[in-house]
Order: structure tokens, then sequence, then C-alpha cells
């Protein structure tokens, strides 16, 4: 009886598929390679890094190049003219925007350097830059202080940028500035850094 319900079964089953058909294992599903989370980030990173240069590459064609580089006046007035209409083109901006995903990562990075770095070396580091300065998106570097530079070992382990941007390091945070323009074109939101008394 029971040999007889499976051949029955089998004469169905052959029945119903199409000629020349097999009836095959499922496929194995193709594993996928992990993905390096840093990359990905990283690569986001650069994404926005190229959006904002779109958007700065409009805006500076309401404000030409200086032909006359003798003359610090007109510098300075495209300059400021450059960053307000940056800064009026992206009104919405904060913090994180083109750091984006890479923030933590950035972060990390920001912070092992400056473990890594003696007491002294911390303090001058902080001693470029007077207390409490709070810089903020589409605000102008202030002229009137010194553009706190990245120290190399750090530099050298962040991604990197187009000729029209650079990193600052202010306070340990790290900001995204547009040279051309002396805008802030992102800040390192995170940890405040631990200043020597």
């Amino acid at each position: 009886m029971m040999r007889t319900g499976l051949a029955l079964l089998f004469s169905v089953l052959s029945i119903s598929l199409p000629a020349g058909r097999h009836v095959t294992a499922a496929a194995p599903i193709p594993q996928q390679t992990p993905v390096n989370a840093y990359a990905q980030a990283a690569a986001e990173f650069k994404k926005r890094v190229d959006a904002y240069l779109t958007l700065r590459k409009a805006v500076t064609q309401k404000y030409p190049e200086v032909k006359e580089t003798g003359d610090p006046i007109k510098i300075h007035e495209r300059e400021v003219g450059l960053g307000k209409g940056i800064a009026m083109a992206r009104p919405h901006a904060k913090a994180g925007d083109v750091f984006g995903p890479a923030s933590r990562y950035l972060l990390k990075i920001v912070e092992d350097d400056w473990n890594s770095r003696s007491a002294a070396d911390q303090k001058a580091i902080l001693g470029e830059i007077p207390r409490g300065l709070m810089l903020k998106v589409n605000q102008p570097y202030p002229p009137t202080i010194p553009l706190a530079s990245v120290p190399a070992k750090l530099l050298a382990q962040l991604p990197m940028l187009p000729e029209e941007l650079e990193y600052r390091l202010v306070d340990r945070r790290l900001l995204l500035r547009d040279r051309d323009a002396n805008v802030i074109v992102d800040v390192l939101v995170g940890a405040e850094p631990t200043r020597a008394k």
C-alpha cells in the first residue's frame, strides 16, 4: 500500500513538471562580503563634501576671483561676500551635516590623538585659541584670532580634502573651513576638551 502511494505521488509530480525539467536542490545563497563601516562612512563624507562644492561653485559665480591680487581691500570684500553668499545658500546647515556618519570615526581619531599627546603638547594646542570661543556653522572664522593648525600627526589620519577646504582644530573641536570664503562649513560635535588650568 505504501509503495503504491509513493509510486502514485512520483507519477503525479513527473506529469506536472514540464518536459526536460528536473527538481534540483535550491541554489546556495551567495555570502555577502562584510562592509567596512569606516570606508562606507568616508565615502559618504566625500559625497557630502562634493555636494558642498557643487553649491559653492554656484555661489562663486556671483563673486568672481579678484584679478588685482595686490589689493587687500578687494580680496577681503570678495571673501566676505563669498562667505555671506555660501551661508545664505545653506540657511539650515547645522553641525554634522557634512561630516555625517564619519563623525563618530573622526571623533575617535581626534580623541586618540589627543590622548597620545603630552600635557605640555595639549596645553600648547589649547593655548592657541582664547577660552570659551564657540564657532558655529556658516559663521566666519574670526580674523582676530590665529588660524589654529591641526597637528601633522592628526592631519595624516583624517580624510583628504579638496583644496577649497581645510581642517582647523579649535579647543579640540575639528572644524571644516572654506579657505577662500573664510566660513565654517561644519563643526565636529563631540566631547568637550579638558583644559589645563
